[in-house]
């Protein structure tokens, strides 16, 4: 019956003229918000403020009323496996140009699960369009605060808990646990699921208790009652009111020890102790930021923990927003290191000193090694790959733990060998038999396959699951975070280089045939129009006389090659550096493979083209570690411990492991960790993660490289 005066209310008033537009939606089978917001090109949010129930879920046949700003709807295509730009714009008719318009977040990659549009419905297909006023408005929705999490707690689930029940418990509500747990919309919780419970930012001083105002002169003139709140402590509540705390248990006698929130005590308002009289000279209060960290306030004032806690000692039960704290007079500056992409250092801001447990996974395949037949051992060492991968791996993991270990982050290491790929039963028996219910992280498995099967048996635990290796994104679990940047990243990065100097130059793509490349070429040419492309022959062979048509004497001629055929790459380079000086050549590619490895490809070519390539890490070519850095600590530690150089592996193990362990000392789970913003970089590898719109995590740390005149390999944008 709702539903019916729903839409005949939009239906009267259609006639009315407003500012604002207003659409009814029935909500068909499968149909989400997200995707419905696609469709009439809004947002969730905009559909939610006018639908406020939409949050708790919808239903198939439900009335919505959606915010138009035009009379366009656009036609929507879930991302299915094996779906690519290419192919989607082909299916819908439509030009990747086009697609990419319609869907800008497409330049970095799509995702399976991911909502996009593709193309316009005709009008003549459109429904009604009602033009809704205030009254309908009203009817139809109920202010909606949109409230700030503060942080997150775990909360272990207990037997014959309910999610109803933990909501009331943390006085919140169900889609609150839902959001924040996302498996939780399609999966029942079980006894010993970990899920994340957030906590929101105080919306109002109780009104009750005007000696809590922030006011540093305010003054406590009578007796009153204080409601607790979420992280007050007994040494918060008396330092604000002026007592110790034995004159506050003085006063309550009886009183909960286990300080409950929302629980009323008597505190005394007869002591004319203001706030400001308080401080110290050379001290100043603070007023604590919504969504603001310890690890902040320590970037800020650039003192340290230890300092920080010996003037605000109730600060180790936890930081929330509205909180009065004692910093040094004139230490507090702009926020700026936070900016994504600048370099911080975790190792300088250490506050969370608990101990840490990280298992290692990885396919160390000791069922299948005979350790009395040393030659056998050797050879076996030597044809395995993914095991010397592994034994690297780990040499640099163990150095990681102990230089932690000399900061004060202790470590519990446990190493579960995975054996092989696709060893789906095998690593479900494993994780059964094992206790990973308290487990901070996981770094593996090695293999993407073993490593989503790992973060779908761990994320009712909501335990990370750090990819050490893999170039391939997970777009299926939350909790799986992909170290590795993605060649689209890779792509990006040097892309939106050239894209910044592109005027006046003449940009050439020369791609190898195949639909290997398809992709990369459709986005070269959708970012450079007006680029010229080269033919290339049958059997990827390009003819001096067709590079010459595309070439410019006038102009530096600016030329993207993407190949991994030796052959190809054997015939392009040498061309393009007899014309390197004659036409200004400087060479880029988005993927500098193993095929530039080939004896046939002369570095010095490459150096006198100037080649741009993006990377991964600074261990460039997988060379010896550049002149000067073997003297660092990490190699030096290194070569004491292993009698040998560290190769890259080594290095990227250590580095993984080091700035884990680094962001756990810096935060109160790894997802708080991802929040502080911007870039570490370590030995040769730096990071910056985010979380993706579907899916879990990804790293966008990546360097360009340039080739010199001298042969040497430069770091141009970091």
């Amino acid at each position: 019956m709702k539903k019916l005066l729903l839409i005949f209310l939009l239906a009267v008033l259609s006639s009315s003229v407003y500012a604002q537009q207003y659409k009814s939606h029935k909500v068909a089978k499968g149909e989400n918000v997200y995707r419905i917001a696609k469709r009439y090109n809004t947002t969730p949010e905009a559909i939610y403020k006018i639908n406020p129930a939409a949050k708790e879920g919808i239903n198939e046949g439900e009335i919505l009323a959606i915010p138009v700003t035009n009379d366009q709807e656009y036609k929507t295509h879930v991302v299915e496996k094996g779906d690519t730009v290419y192919s989607l714009s082909k299916k819908y008719n439509i030009s990747t140009g086009t697609f990419y318009i319609l869907n800008p977040e497409a330049s970095n990659g799509i995702n399976i699960g991911q909502i996009l549009n593709v193309g316009k419905i005709k009008k003549d297909s459109l429904g009604e369009v009602a033009d809704n006023g205030e009254a309908v408005l009203d009817s139809l929705k109920k202010e909606v605060v949109e409230r700030k999490i503060v942080r997150y707690i775990t909360h272990k689930v207990k037997r014959k808990e309910t999610l109803y029940g933990i909501s009331k418990k943390y006085k919140i509500t169900v889609e609150d646990i839902k959001k924040n747990n996302k498996r939780l919309y399609s999966e029942q919780i079980k006894k010993k699921d970990k899920i994340r419970i957030p906590v929101y930012a105080e919306e109002s001083e109780d009104s009750q208790v005007p000696e809590n105002n922030l006011d540093p002169n305010a003054r406590l003139s009578t007796t009153t009652r204080y409601t607790i709140k979420p992280k007050d402590t007994k040494y918060s509540i008396s330092r604000r009111h002026g007592i110790t705390v034995g004159e506050l248990d003085e006063l309550n006698p009886g009183m909960d020890p286990n300080f409950p929130v929302g629980m009323q005590i008597t505190v005394p308002t007869t002591v004319f102790v203001s706030l400001q009289d308080s401080i110290q000279p050379g001290f100043e209060l603070y007023e604590v930021k919504p969504k603001e960290t310890i690890f902040r306030i320590l970037k800020r004032t650039g003192i340290s923990s230890d300092s920080l806690f010996k003037m605000n000692p109730y600060l180790r039960e936890g930081l929330k927003a509205g909180m009065v704290i004692t910093i040094p007079k004139d230490t507090l500056n702009i926020d700026a290191g936070f900016a994504k992409g600048n370099l911080i250092n975790l190792g300088d801001n250490l506050y969370n000193f608990k101990p840490k447990k990280v298992a290692l996974m990885l396919p160390m395949s000791l069922d299948a090694l005979n350790l009395d037949a040393r030659k056998n051992t050797e050879e076996y060492l030597k044809s395995k790959q993914s095991l010397r991968i592994s034994l690297d791996l780990y040499s640099g993991i163990l150095i990681a733990v102990d230089s932690a270990k000399t900061r004060g982050i202790t470590t519990e290491l446990n190493v579960f060998d995975t054996q092989k790929n696709n060893n789906k039963e095998y690593l479900k028996k494993l994780i059964d038999e094992n206790n990973f219910d308290d487990t901070d992280v996981v770094i593996g498995p090695l293999y993407q396959n073993n490593a989503e099967t790992v973060a779908a048996e761990l994320k009712k635990y909501n335990t990370a699951i750090f990819s050490p290796a893999s170039k391939k994104e997970s777009n299926l679990y939350d909790n799986f975070f992909q170290t590795r940047p993605s060649n689209i990243m890779l792509q990006d990065k040097l892309i939106s280089y050239v894209e910044k100097d592109s005027t006046d130059k003449n940009i050439v793509i020369i791609v190898q045939k195949g639909a290997k490349h398809t992709a990369i070429k459709e986005k070269l040419v959708a970012k450079f129009p007006a680029a010229k492309i080269a033919r290339i022959e049958k059997g990827n062979y390009l003819y001096e006389v067709r590079l010459n048509k595309v070439l410019d004497k006038r102009k530096p001629n600016w030329v993207f090659f993407e190949s991994s055929d030796v052959a190809m790459i054997s015939n392009v380079i040498p061309l393009l550096n007899s014309k390197a000086e004659s036409h200004k050549i400087t060479l880029f590619t988005t993927d500098k493979n193993s095929a530039y490895e080939n004896d046939h490809i002369k570095n010095d070519h490459l150096s006198k083209l100037h080649m741009h390539y993006p990377s991964v890490d600074k261990e460039f070519d997988n060379k010896k570690i550049e002149e000067g850095q073997e003297d660092s600590p990490f190699v030096k530690r290194y070569k004491k411990e292993y009698g040998v150089g560290p190769n890259k592996w080594a290095i990227r193990g250590f580095d993984i492991a080091y700035d884990i362990l680094m962001r756990l000392g810096t935060a109160d789970d790894i997802y708080h960790a991802t929040s502080l913003g911007g870039t570490t970089e370590y030995v040769e590898n730096k990071f910056n993660y985010s979380q993706k719109e579907v899916g879990g995590y990804h790293n966008s740390g990546v360097y360009l490289i340039r080739f010199e005149d001298d042969l040497k390999l430069t770091v141009i944008e970091e």
